[in-house]
């Protein structure tokens, strides 16, 4: 049996599907993803974990013809702005019956990514809505 290990931990976990899990300054309400040790805005170390909206929307995206450290090719990427105000780097999971176009309605979905060690590494992606 293979084991399952997250990309990394507190990225995200896997409630209802999956969500990615930022932090807010309780000093000035800036939020951050990944999580930051202190606010960038006010310097506050006054922090708390929040989870972030499973739904986004797309602002660019490229697709990649060269292999990868762990990616094969053709592998998507893309930025997906969520309405915390937040831009989100991660892989992208294209369907041939939903193509991509910038703007479009994405959701988070996790998934395994590649094999290492033994295991299995578990990560996010956003596929269309």
């Amino acid at each position: 049996m293979v084991n399952a290990v997250h990309v990394r931990e507190g990225l995200f976990d896997d409630v209802d599907g999956g969500r990615l899990i930022g932090n807010k300054c309780l000093s000035c309400g800036r939020i951050y993803f990944p999580q930051a040790s202190f606010c960038f805005e006010c310097f506050s170390r006054n922090m708390e974990k929040v989870p972030l909206s499973r739904r986004g929307k797309l602002y660019s995206y490229t697709t990649g013809h060269m292999a990868s450290t762990r990616l094969q090719p053709p592998y998507t990427i893309g930025l997906v702005d969520l309405p915390e105000g937040i831009r989100v780097f991660a892989p992208l999971k294209c369907t041939a019956d939903r193509p991509l176009h910038i703007g479009m309605e994405m959701k988070i979905v996790l998934e395994d990514l590649w094999q290492e060690d033994g295991k299995v590494v578990i990560g996010y992606k956003f596929t269309p809505a």
